[in-house]
């Protein structure tokens, strides 16, 4: 969430069993740390 407001969809892939795997986790968080630091002034 941005704000309350907007929702950015940082990563997306088809889950096959109960855990999600370390690396899309991983790559979700590099993700929203590389948005956050762009949106900010």
């Amino acid at each position: 969430m941005d704000g309350g407001k907007l929702v950015v969809l940082t990563n997306a892939f088809s889950k096959k069993t109960r855990k999600t795997p370390s690396k899309e986790i991983a790559l979700a968080e590099q993700r929203k740390k590389e948005y956050q630091t762009e949106k900010t002034p």
